[in-house]
């Protein structure tokens, strides 16, 4: 499933926090590759459970989700950020096993961002400093590919009543990484430190389920929302490798 076709006292946390990777474009702090909330959840969550059944819903969610074509797909997208909105359309061209390539441009056709993804790398051109990025699986989640980083580690799942289960990650920091997953699809990402919700990735999929038609993201320390939808997907050959380094 391919996104378009192809997430102490709340300042503290907030002043520490990353600004994401879209504030370099003179838009008054726009810009993430492709990516609010409070207290993370509601009520009383059960208790995480780790075991093979949780195992197995990860491992089929990540083979479900993963690229399988090399795939061109084109899309608008909106933001919304303090005062400011402003649109645009982009390109996402995907290619097994994970690589990603994004443009951005102006309604007037300008070249507003490029970067990659390789696996977990991110390649942006000088001047965007890779720190400020959201991890990489949070930006391959906002594609509808369900990719923990590899030092990410499973602490658990959480069930619903309607048959969905949030899976918990952690890596070497303090953020806590979640995965909401719905008949082995990806419907929602998140990223929490010390208990309060930073950022999150809602997908909107088709009717089979298998296609994200809409990603909204939105990061509360920005108070910045992106929404990108669908407008054209093209089963395409292999990119050519220099696509992959958008640095020059």
């Amino acid at each position: 499933m391919i996104f378009l076709g192809t997430c102490g006292p709340v300042s503290n946390v907030f002043e520490r926090h990353r600004p994401g990777i879209f504030p370099y474009l003179g838009l008054g702090g726009l810009i993430l590759v492709l990516l609010f909330g409070c207290q993370a959840g509601g009520g009383s969550p059960g208790p995480l459970t780790l075991d093979a059944g949780v195992q197995a819903v990860a491992e089929g969610a990540l083979q479900a989700t993963m690229p399988e074509t090399p795939v061109q797909i084109t899309f608008d997208f909106r933001l919304k950020e303090a005062d400011l909105r402003f649109s645009g359309r982009g390109v996402a061209r995907v290619q097994p096993p994970y690589r990603l390539r994004i443009d951005l441009f102006s309604n007037r056709g300008e070249s507003l961002f490029r970067a990659a993804l390789v696996g977990s790398e991110l390649r942006v051109p000088p001047g965007i400093p890779l720190d400020l990025a959201p991890p990489p699986a949070l930006l391959w989640a906002a594609l509808g590919v369900f990719r923990p980083d590899a030092e990410q580690r499973l602490l658990g799942g959480r069930g619903s009543g309607d048959g969905g289960l949030t899976l918990h990650y952690r890596g070497t920091s303090t953020e806590e990484l979640r995965f909401r997953l719905v008949d082995g699809g990806l419907s929602r990402a998140e990223i929490l430190e010390e208990g309060h919700l930073i950022e999150e990735v809602d997908l909107e999929l088709d009717d089979s389920g298998s296609r994200v038609e809409e990603t909204v993201y939105r990061n509360r320390a920005l108070f910045v929302e992106l929404t990108f939808t669908l407008l054209s997907t093209e089963n395409v050959d292999a990119f050519p490798d220099e696509i992959w380094d958008p640095k020059g």
